[in-house]
């Protein structure tokens, strides 16, 4: 809901531009929240002290809207069959770019309470409830009409770090033994922050002491090491597609722009697309 309320106002502020291109994102939030938002001085309190608590998560989350639309959005053109999101939360590309959907067959995976709330409020799409940690993804999918032997575009945005690292292994060999080689996984994921480095990535440590105090649901239980992404893909059989770290991320999608008030986001995030071997 937070990384939904954070796409909103950015929507808000940047007049539905580049920067704020979600603009249905809105429909999901809270009625005192819709009402809130009509309020710039409120907004602009809001805005505060979410960055007071985790800095750069903001420009985070557009730049990480940013770069899944782009994928999203070339799929379609591209007619890619299928598009499944894993963890979707409160996505809305569904919808805002159904103008440009020739026939790809989009599958939405969530928590139960998510999808039932987001089927209240929209009433198309293929939802299929699941529990990352718990549910075999094969059979999930295969059960709501998912093909394995057509191309698909798999979107995990703002999942991997929420979960443990046997249910990301389970998903990413999934993936690379049971898709079409053609397919396309595409997620962003933390490297692992410890004592002696996590001084040297912006934002590390009021992220992780905020998600101690006001998240302690939400552990980051998943990382990979810094420099180590090589040999973990190959454990995985996946072959690397694009990779950005954080300097890539800011240059590529938050730069040549002054409303940005910082330009940077959290350090030790990274955006990862990759394909079976």
């Amino acid at each position: 809901m937070i990384a939904a309320l954070r796409r909103a106002m950015a929507n808000q502020q940047y007049s539905n531009s580049r920067l704020g291109p979600d603009f249905l994102v809105v429909v999901f939030l809270p009625s005192h929240y819709q009402f809130f938002l009509k309020f710039k001085n409120i907004q602009t309190n809001t805005r505060g002290k979410l960055d007071a608590f985790f800095p750069g998560m903001t420009e985070f989350i557009i730049a990480r809207t940013i770069w899944f639309d782009g994928l999203f959005v070339d799929a379609l053109k591209q007619r890619v069959p299928q598009i499944v999101l894993l963890g979707a939360g409160y996505d809305s590309r569904a919808y805002r770019f159904a103008a440009l959907n020739q026939g790809t067959r989009i599958f939405e995976l969530d928590i139960t309470p998510t999808l039932e709330r987001k089927i209240s409020c929209l009433k198309s799409v293929v939802f299929i409830p699941i529990d990352f940690n718990r549910d075999p993804l094969k059979d999930t999918l295969e059960k709501a009409g998912w093909r394995n032997d057509q191309k698909t575009l798999f979107i995990w945005e703002g999942v991997s770090y929420y979960l443990d690292p046997a249910s990301v292994d389970a998903t990413l060999t999934f993936f690379s033994h049971s898709t079409s080689h053609e397919s396309l996984i595409a997620f962003d994921y933390a490297i692992t922050l410890n004592q002696g480095n996590i001084a040297d990535y912006y934002g590390a440590k009021e992220f992780l002491k905020s998600m101690q105090e006001q998240h302690a649901n939400e552990e980051l239980t998943f990382s990979i090491e810094a420099g180590k992404l090589e040999s973990f893909l190959i454990t995985k059989s996946l072959k690397l597609v694009e990779h950005l770290d954080n300097g890539a991320i800011e240059k590529k999608f938050l730069t040549g722009d002054e409303s940005i008030t910082t330009g940077r986001i959290p350090g030790f995030f990274r955006f990862i697309s990759a394909s079976p071997k």
